[in-house]
Order: structure tokens, then sequence, then C-alpha cells
């Protein structure tokens, strides 16, 4: 019997299995930081814990974008699920905080993994007239699964303690696992020709080639200035709000309020992109955001707060999958899967360095430069994605 080709597998389908790594991934970062204050390792320790899940990416994103273009997303999927279950099961058999470094080394390279191969495999099955849809999809799974695996395993630590939210983990990646197992010889077993024949003959050229590719150049530009954008809410938004004198729930509103706008505007994507292009949406987020960031420091009340927060979740989360499609439909052929890797590495070296450096310019001169920094650097961002996209022809 021939195989079901990857093109008839249902777009829910293939989200359901990233679903399932994502709560894995995201929600161990609640349990493990958690559980490394419980065992009383100390602030260094637990930055340490926490940039390990963006760090070994950071690194390794690159190459595995390329190999994944060159064997395909069957096995990079497989390898990436199990190292998620491996992570997340070591801390459940051996509580310490050595397991944990070991645990957060896997999950952050498997989920890696998984998400560059299903970002190529979703890109490879669409069409023209659907990839936006389905990237729109996938980034709204993605914000269900970023809310909801935080919230659970809190309930669970709190009601059951840190080793049966590490197997409630454990679990969900297993579901992830299996899936994928059901649906193994639906997913294509070999990568592009082009990558083949590249990695063949040795004309393969260096992952930094892309960026004299003028709309991918860009669009690294924009995700890289995006993705310090969601953190820094993440990192400042606490810190602000204690500032002005918010309670621990109001500031969980504000942020409750971002998240509540990423999905909001995901589900309105569809009828959105009907009406403007990728690249407007992309130019309006940097812009909308930049004037988002530009009022925080001036703002105390809570609700407008919560207003500015929902503002800044609208246009960040209408950015992603604009980014996506622009990414697979620019990248040269063969190259997309190495495409999604230089951003995969783009967007790990913003985790692990945006935080600390605003953490040390934010001790030294408060929170108003930061603030107003990241403004000035979405409207430049903003400036140049524009100037840069009406040279839509890549260089001989």
């Amino acid at each position: 019997m021939t195989p079901t080709p990857a093109a008839a597998l249902p777009i829910s389908v293939l989200i359901a299995l990233t679903v399932c790594n994502h709560v894995a991934f995201n929600a161990s970062r609640v349990v493990v930081s958690l559980f490394a204050l419980s065992l009383k390792a100390s602030p260094l320790t637990l930055g340490l814990l926490m940039s390990l899940y963006a760090l070994l990416p950071m690194v390794l994103a690159i190459h595995a974008g390329r190999r994944i273009d060159e064997i395909g997303p069957r096995r990079p999927m497989t390898a990436g699920s199990l190292m998620v279950v491996g992570g997340t099961l070591l801390p459940a058999l051996w509580q310490s905080v050595s397991a944990l470094y070991l645990s957060c080394a896997l999950i952050g390279v498997g989920f890696m993994l998984v998400q560059v191969a299903m970002q190529l495999l979703i890109g490879q099955i669409s069409t023209d007239q659907t990839r936006l849809r389905n990237y729109t999809w996938h980034a709204l799974g993605l914000s269900v699964s970023g809310t909801l695996g935080p919230v659970v395993v809190g309930y669970v630590i709190e009601h059951a303690g840190f080793r049966p939210a590490f197997l409630v983990l454990v679990a969900v990646a297993l579901i992830g696992q299996v899936g994928l197992r059901l649906v193994h010889d639906r997913l294509p077993a070999s990568g592009a020709r082009a990558a083949q024949r590249a990695a063949e003959d040795g004309s393969r050229r260096s992952a930094l080639d892309l960026l004299f590719y003028p709309e991918l150049r860009a669009v690294f530009v924009a995700s890289a200035v995006l993705s310090a954008a969601w953190d820094l809410h993440a990192f400042l938004i606490p810190i602000q709000g204690t500032r002005v004198g918010l309670s621990p729930s109001s500031i969980g509103w504000v942020l409750g309020s971002f998240a509540i706008a990423t999905l909001a505007i995901r589900i309105a994507m569809p009828l959105i992109a009907r009406r403007l292009s990728e690249w407007k949406i992309i130019r309006a987020a940097l812009m909308v955001g930049g004037f988002a960031y530009l009022l925080y420091p001036f703002v105390s009340q809570f609700w407008l707060m919560c207003c500015l927060a929902f503002l800044l979740g609208l246009a960040l989360g209408s950015a992603q999958p604009n980014v996506m499609n622009i990414l697979h439909s620019a990248s040269p052929s063969g190259r997309a899967g190495e495409a999604l890797g230089l951003r995969s590495a783009v967007l790990n070296t913003s985790q692990v360095v945006w935080p600390l450096t605003f953490g040390v310019v934010g001790t030294a001169l408060g929170m108003l430069p930061i603030f107003l920094s990241m403004a000035g650097a979405m409207g430049m961002a903003g400036y140049y994605s524009r100037h840069q996209a009406r040279k839509l022809q890549p260089p001989g």
C-alpha cells in the first residue's frame, strides 16, 4: 500500500502534535523554575536553567534547519518529540538541580527540532492560498497551549506536588509521540531535491547568505525586533506594575490582557488577510507596538495598562503568521528549513541576550530608557521593512 502523502493530513492533526510538545515545553519552564526555588537554588542557578532552553537551540538551529531540508521532517520531529519526553521524565525520576540542567537542555533542543520541522512541513503541504491561514491556525494553537499549560501545572503543583506535575507533562508529551507514530508513514521521509543536490555536490552555501536576499533580510530584522518586544513585555510588566503599585492579581490581568489579544487577533487573521498584505500587517504591528511601548512608562492606572497590553498583544499576535508565510515564500528553493532554522537561532539569541541586557540597563538607568529604546527599535524596524520589502527580487 502506498503511504498517504503528508498533504492529505488535516492541518488540525499537525497543530495537535505541535501543541502537545509546546505544552510540555512551555509549562516545564514554570515547573522547573518553581521546583528549583523549592530546592533553594540561587537566582544565578535559576537564570542558567532558563537560559538552557534557548542556549543550545541558538547554537544548533541553523544546522538543524539545513538537515531538515535535506532529510525531510519525519526523523527530526520523531527525535525532537522523544527528547521532550525524556526531558520531562528525567526530573520526575531524579529530583535534583543536576537533573534540571539536563532536562532544560533536552526539552529546549527537542522542541526546536519539532517546531522547525513542523513549520517547514506546514509550508510544504500548503498552497499559496492556504499557507497564511494554516500558519495562523498553527500560531493560534500555540497561543492556546501557551496559556493553558502553565495554568494547569500550577494547579497540579499546588494540590499534588512537583513530581505529579512533571508526570503530567510526560503524559502530554507521550500523547504527542504516540500521535506522531500514528502518522509516521504519512510524513515526508526525504528532503527537498535542491537541498540534497547542494549537499552532494558541495555547492551548499552558508546560512548567512540568506541575508543577501532583501525580503528575507527584512523579515529577519522584523522577527528579531518583534521577538524582543514579546520577551520584554513579559519581563517588564511585573516590574513596572509593582513600581506603580499594582497588586499581583492586577499584574496578572495586565499580562492576561496581552494573551487574550494574541488569541483574538489570530482568530480574526484570515479575515484581516483578505484586506491587507503580509507586509502591511507586519509594518502596522511594528508601528502600533512601538506606540504602545512609548506610552507604557507614563501610565500608572490599571485599566490603561490593560488597554496598552491588549493593544500590544493585537500587534505582536498578528505578525507571527505573516512572518512565517513570507519566510517560506521568499526562501530559495530547498532552503526553507535553513531559513526557519536561522530565524529560530535569532529568536533564541533574543531570549538569551535581551533579558540580561534589560536587567543590567534597568538596574543602572531605570525602566524609562528600556521602554523608549524598544519603541524606537520597533519604529526603525517598521521603516526598514517598508523600504526593503519593495525589493522582491533575490540577487543572482
